[in-house]
């Protein structure tokens, strides 16, 4: 037996890093970032595209005679065609997301909804939305609805029609009604604008909505309010990747638990809609969100065993690669093309083009034409953290497998041929332990380099730190495998031979069992996973932009202690400026904006926290997002202490969700607050007693100790509380009286009389600040309280549908108070020190930092 090496890779390394395609991805890449946070107009784009391209072209007519070397001229023609892709991205990602036609529906879409009737078509079928699961917190049932996207085409004005272009998202109540893509619909709805973040570190929908340059959206209230005017051609294409869809749901339904279909329809069809919030959230937490998202996971493991399954028949490679372009191409586009399926589906392609051709694709030139192909369809994809995620982990396994050295080509030959001969000599099972033992190393080892890689994004974006993902993702790659090959072997065989249809919904099912159960299991266990605030922006730039270099230039990589020191150190810099965050001398009071509900957000001079109330009306999720969000924007994941004013829901349902998110010191109540026996409290109270708080009640002269020279006094209720003649718990509402300065916040819940005669009874206390109690309700704020406490700002937490904000307004004004709504403001924050007192609205450019 010869001892000859095997045949030298059939890349070159002289050539392999020869990867033009990244860079002109990044000549792409900087100018849509230039356009994002420098815009320029769209003529000076254009105008930068044709200098660079023309001067290229005269210097190309002039045979480059002013230079004296080759070299700088090829340099400098490659700068001007490079300084011209550039303006070009720009000016691409400037029609994208800074232009909107001037019929467009958007331009109508104000901050409050109005009635619009509109004729649009629909660009897919409606998504069921089912009921809401049952929360003894959620104040208001959520029902079944749907949602689909319409392309608008004209608006009734008056009696007359006017043409309308645009987009937009239509939400109709109750069940799915019977719409087809290509459908042309009539609808009497509402239209708004899709709302932007009304606090800091919240979500900014509108913008998610723009990047699909969707800026409008409808409501209709009943699906009655929706009648199908015109039916859309049959052969639509779209119509006929839906009706597949739909078929192969029904597969899904068919032969598996309908447990375990939701699940398998979410993961092979992109249908998450039928998924509750706390499945979605289990796979958050434990790092395999990926899993739920159609990506390139799921069409690399399509084109993977759909190269197995037709290399066992007699055709040929490149028919088989053929073959394969084609089924991956038609489901890419039935499951929503996405950035992350884009990525995998144009690298299938790459892949099996290699194969045609009997050539081996490189990795980073690959890659950065699947991120050519994203930007092209879509130049505001650089932005979705769903492409980041994929890409950074594509790039950072092509980074691993270019790891060996090429210099010692021949060497480690030599070596893999021994290894070879060694393997020989060992039995059937020896072999077959071994190999698994070397791709269970080699799983962890990637895994670990890519929970490395992607830990930090994930915490900025998503705030979740997940160690568990570092074994669980090892785990569950064999279910998830095999649920995935058996759920397309259900969607392809349920029909034509259902013998084995029954075998795959059994393998699947089975699979998909496992898989959801272990991902339940490591949710449950503690430790698993941690909820912390997230890396500034600044901070991820300065980390993925040494990575990038290190990565295109590792010749000037310093040796790897100092690689080491430099990371501890970027860590380091990190911490030191989330502690810096809050200015210690002063005292910062937020009224978030969660609608009809109350959390008002208090940091202290001594760098204590406090919470009062947390609640909305409407799902408890949504309020203790809301509140998260702001908490982790402040770099905090914990509080001193939680105000709970009352036992009304919208001041306390967000409550146990932040029990699960931030660790509490204390939780301050009335005596009065458990005396309800509504299953609304008891889930309160074990949700505390299940996460070992202290609860602690309070009542009227109590004080609390917050350090510094602060002071917070409760005012109200007293000892043995109010009575009431209907039993409101609004009476014995917690009033809170916070000094610093000199300057007085008075904090009042939904208190109303009698409560609030006995509290206008006490010595008059002028305030600066004063949070209107009950939302602003005509009832609770009356001339006396304006005279007793001549607040200079009043703050309404509420939506703003109280008729009976105007009088209020009025009565404040009368004692020269100015009302602030966070309905209309977004967030405000009072900074109080010994010099003045600043109010800053969040939602008012300029005005909140």
């Amino acid at each position: 037996m010869s001892l000859m090496p095997d045949a030298a890779p059939q890349n070159n390394p002289s050539t392999s890093r020869r990867q033009p395609l990244v860079v002109l991805l990044a000549a792409v890449t900087a100018g849509i970032l230039a356009d994002r946070f420098h815009p320029l107009p769209l003529p000076a784009w254009w105008t930068a595209v044709a200098v660079g391209l023309g001067l290229w072209v005269a210097l190309q007519l002039l045979e480059w005679r002013f230079f004296g070397s080759a070299a700088w001229a090829a340099v400098l023609g490659n700068f001007l065609v490079l300084a011209a892709i550039t303006a070009t991205a720009g000016a691409w990602h400037h029609c994208r997301w800074n232009l909107m036609a001037d019929d467009d529906l958007g331009r109508y879409a104000l901050g409050e909804s109005q009635p619009i009737c509109v004729e649009a078509v629909a660009v897919e079928s409606p998504r069921r939305l089912p009921p809401a699961a049952d929360d003894p917190m959620r104040t208001m049932p959520r029902s079944e609805s749907s949602r689909l996207t319409v392309d608008l085409v004209s608006l009734r004005n008056g009696v007359a029609w006017q043409p309308v272009s645009g987009r937009a998202t239509l939400l109709v109540a109750g069940s799915p009604p019977p719409i087809a893509p290509g459908d042309r619909l009539r609808c009497f709805g509402r239209l708004s604008a899709p709302e932007g973040p009304q606090n800091p570190g919240g979500r900014d929908y509108a913008a998610f909505l723009r990047a699909d340059r969707v800026y409008g959206q409808l409501k209709a209230e009943v699906r009655e309010c929706i009648s199908v005017v015109q039916s859309g051609s049959a052969w639509n294409p779209s119509r006929l990747l839906e009706r597949a869809r739909s078929h192969c749901n029904e597969q899904l339904e068919c032969y598996l638990n309908p447990r375990r279909a939701e699940l398998a329809a979410a993961v092979l069809l992109g249908l998450r809609e039928e998924l509750d919030a706390g499945r979605n959230e289990a796979f958050l937490t434990t790092g395999t969100i990926h899993i739920l998202s159609i990506s390139g996971l799921h069409v690399g493991i399509l084109a993977g065993a759909l190269f197995w399954g037709l290399g066992q028949l007699p055709i040929s490679r490149g028919w088989a690669a053929a073959a394969v372009v084609a089924i991956t191409l038609f489901y890419a586009m039935m499951v929503d093309v996405g950035p992350p399926v884009v990525r995998a589906t144009v690298l299938v392609l790459v892949g099996c083009w290699g194969v045609w051709l009997g050539r081996r694709p490189l990795g980073f030139n690959s890659l950065a034409a699947a991120a050519l192909v994203v930007l092209a369809l879509n130049p505001t994809h650089l932005f979705h953290v769903g492409a980041q995620l994929s890409f950074l982990c594509v790039a950072g396994l092509v980074w691993l497998a270019t790891r060996r050295p090429h210099a010692n080509g021949e060497i480690e030959a030599v070596a893999r041929t021994l290894k070879r001969l060694e393997m020989q000599n060992l039995n059937w099972l020896s072999r077959r332990m071994h190999g698994l033992r070397r791709s269970v190393i080699g799983l962890f080892l990637a895994g670990v380099f890519l929970w490395f890689l992607t830990t930090p994004l994930v915490l900025a974006r998503f705030h979740i730190l997940s160690p568990a993902a570092l074994v669980l993702n090892i785990l569950l790659w064999i279910p998830m495998t095999v649920s995935l090959v058996s759920g397309f072997g259900v969607m392809l065989f349920g029909v034509v031979c259902p013998p084995l249809g029954v075998a795959c919904g059994w393998l699947c099912d089975l699979n998909f069992a496992l898989l959801e159960e272990g991902v339940e299991t490591a949710h449950r266990m503690p430790y698993s996973h941690f909820w912390l605030p997230g890396p500034a922006d600044w901070w991820l730039w300065g980390f993925y932009g040494a990575i990038g270099l290190a990565a295109a230039f590792p010749r000037l990589l310093p040796p790897r202690r100092w690689c080491l020191g430099l990371l501890a150190a970027w860590i380091a810099v990190g911490f030191a400026a989330a502690g810096l965050r809050h200015d210690r001398g002063r005292l910062d009071c937020t009224f978030l904006s969660v609608g009809h509900g109350a959390a008002v957000f208090i940091e202290f001079p001594s760098g204590r926290t406090m919470l009062y109330d947390a609640g909305k009306m409407g799902a408890p999720a949504a309020g203790a997002r809301t509140i998260s969000e702001f908490l982790w924007d402040r770099g905090l994941f914990r509080l001193d202490a939680v105000v709970l004013s009352h036992a009304d829901t919208d001041h306390y349902n967000a409550l146990p969700g932040l029990l699960e998110k931030f660790s509490v010191g204390a939780i301050y109540v009335s005596p009065n607050m458990f005396e309800n026996d509504s299953r609304m409290v008891a889930a309160l109270r074990r949700a505390i007693d299940q996460h070992g708080v202290p609860l602690r009640e309070v009542r009227a002269g109590d004080r609390l100790d917050v350090g510094g020279d602060c002071s917070v006094e409760m005012l109200h209720p007293p000892r043995h509380g109010t009575l009431s003649l209907d039993n409101s718990d609004n009476v014995n509402s917690l009033v809170l009286s916070v000094e610093h300065g000199g300057r007085r916040i008075l904090l009042p819940g939904d208190l109303e009389s009698p409560g609030l005669d006995d509290v206008l009874a006490e010595e008059p206390r002028r305030c600066e600040v004063l949070l209107a109690p009950h939302h602003g309700s005509r009832k609770s704020n009356s001339p006396a309280l304006a005279a007793w406490c001549r607040p200079r700002f009043v703050v309404l937490s509420g939506d703003g549908r109280w008729s009976s904000v105007p009088e209020v307004e009025a009565t404040y004004r009368a004692v020269g108070g100015q009302t602030l709504h966070t309905c209309r403001s977004g967030a405000i924050r009072i900074c109080v020190d010994a010099r003045r007192i600043e109010v800053l609205e969040y939602v008012t450019p300029g005005k909140y930092p």
